[in-house]
């Protein structure tokens, strides 16, 4: 049993999750000199020696509560945990969506729309870029001619090998946009090519929200909590408004935030959790639920790792762990395919534990051949879109609770048959590229999901949505959502970039609103 609530703090916004998203809301909240409090569920890792390069760190920064991942699918994205989320494990890379990635069933008849489109978001786009330092190129099929703050990134010995076999075969390979310094920016060196991202930077020079935005939100005042695992946002039936949130902390004791605004920037699972443990007598089946469509279309990109063996050392530790290079020619419709959307192939070569998991069915002696090849294997990361299905959802589990004693996030997920399809493109596409680019033998690895989009998803209609195009919920009117639940569809490319750009147009209509009264 957790012990009495202490005094309760009071603050005009708090901020559940101190990822990007939720980062990037409370600079913009603390600039206009609201009150701030921040809270994240981990720690906060401090100093060049916190994570060092070793694979152990990388656990340190993952999500270490327990889920349980139920389904016929294999769907389990990563997931940050700490001062600085998601970003504190992230490889980095932040392309733009393209338009039509906003209204895939106006022009496909798969998906569905969004309530916003890319020009509402171009001008955020480019403020996130600039602000939180992206090196890299738009590449020839980006939704318009861009540039970014900081040159490319030179591809590595890895990425050279990759993009001779994908211009053998008539594509274009190029430097995408990353957060990792090219150049010194910002009080951040530039990369050294150490090869550890996600394990964390000890450098600094790839970009979190805790070295960016929280910092820099820290210096006009506001608050971080670490250790405060929110497992309710309060509600007042009276007012129809949401008045604070409370949380528990290591030692399993009650503490209360009172707030004028609540902000979850906790993420695909962990926002539509939270939803659920708020459920009172006006909203039984969970917080802002009146559509039922909390934890629905959740979504994951289907990705498959293919590697390919080359006589010649190819060394592909030896720089960023993704992002060197990355093909975006097939991130379209084409009416010649039997599927729908496309997918996009990005260099990825992750540390030697990860190799091996990601080796797929290999066992015995080809397994140890894999594992002893390192040193010459180059990887393709091969990621496709993955449609929203309302049978793909987030709930409570009945059984299984976190260290908090609280009901743990069920997550079910069953691949669509375009999923399906759109990911073995992605992989033989892959496979064609390595053979290519010259490899003696190619080998397909492990097929999973990437990424957790959709669970709380922005429309016009309070009937089928969450929130509506700035992320405030429908039923009620100061509760905002700032990260990938929001999302109606996922795109083929990562969706960090979108999120944030979300947030910052969010972050404009909550002021705004908050000055009009109408919050």
């Amino acid at each position: 049993m957790a012990n009495a609530i202490d005094s309760p703090r009071n603050c005009d916004v708090v901020i559940v999750g101190s990822g990007p998203t939720g980062a990037l809301m409370a600079l913009r909240m603390v600039e206009q000199g609201l009150s701030v409090v921040v809270l994240e569920a981990g720690q906060r890792f401090g100093g060049m020696t916190a994570l060092q390069n070793t694979e152990a760190n990388a656990g340190k920064i993952m999500w270490a509560e327990p889920r349980n991942f139920v389904g016929s699918d294999f769907v389990i994205p990563k997931a940050g945990m700490g001062v600085g989320g998601g970003t504190l494990p992230w490889l980095g890379v932040m392309p733009r969506f393209a338009r039509e990635d906003f209204c895939t069933y106006s022009t496909e008849g798969v998906g569905a729309d969004w309530p916003i489109g890319y020009d509402e978001l171009r001008s955020h786009y480019e403020r996130v870029e600039r602000e939180f330092g992206l090196a890299g190129e738009c590449g020839p099929f980006a939704p318009e001619q861009y540039a970014l703050p900081m040159p490319p990134h030179r591809m590595n010995w890895h990425a050279q090998v990759l993009a001779r076999g994908a211009r053998k075969l008539g594509a274009h390979p190029f430097a995408p946009p990353i957060a990792i310094n090219s150049q010194e920016r910002d009080g951040r060196p530039a990369c050294i090519y150490c090869g550890w991202c996600g394990s964390g930077c000890p450098t600094e020079a790839k970009a979190t929200s805790a070295n960016t935005y929280l910092a820099r939100a820290e210096r006009f005042g506001a608050r971080i909590t670490s250790g405060a695992m929110v497992h309710r946002v309060n509600y007042d039936p009276m007012t129809g408004r949401a008045t604070g949130i409370e949380y528990l902390d290591a030692l399993r004791r009650e503490h209360r935030i009172n707030a004028e605004v609540v902000v979850l920037g906790a993420h695909a699972i962990e926002t539509p959790r939270l939803l659920f443990l708020s459920a009172n007598e006006t909203f039984p089946d969970g917080l802002a639920n009146s559509s039922g469509m909390v934890g629905r279309n959740f979504m994951s990109h289907p990705t498959w790792q293919v590697f390919g063996t080359f006589d010649e050392p190819i060394n592909a530790h030896k720089g960023m762990q993704m992002g060197h290079v990355m093909v975006q020619d097939y991130n379209r419709s084409d009416s010649r395919n039997d599927y729908a959307r496309g997918f996009i192939l990005l260099s990825y070569m992750m540390t030697p534990v990860t190799f091996g998991n990601l080796s797929g069915l290999m066992v015995g002696q080809e397994l140890k051949d894999f594992l002893h090849e390192y040193c010459h294997t180059a990887a393709w990361w091969a990621h496709a879109e993955g449609l929203p299905h309302e049978h793909n959802t987030i709930t409570l589990d009945p059984e299984l609770c976190d260290s908090h004693g609280l009901p743990a996030a069920r997550v079910t997920y069953h691949w669509g048959g375009n999923d399906l399809k759109v990911a073995a493109a992605a992989r033989d596409k892959a496979g064609e590229f390595m053979a290519a680019s010259g490899a003696r033998k190619v080998r397909i690895g492990l097929n999973y999901g990437a990424h957790a989009m959709g669970s709380c998803r922005m429309g016009a209609d309070p009937k089928t949505s969450v929130v509506n195009g700035f992320g405030q919920s429908h039923d009620v009117r100061n509760l905002f959502i700032c990260d990938t639940s929001v999302f109606v569809t996922g795109s083929g490319v990562n969706p960090t970039l979108t999120a944030m750009a979300i947030a910052d147009r969010a972050s404009e209509y909550l002021i705004s609103s908050a000055r009009k009264g109408e919050l």
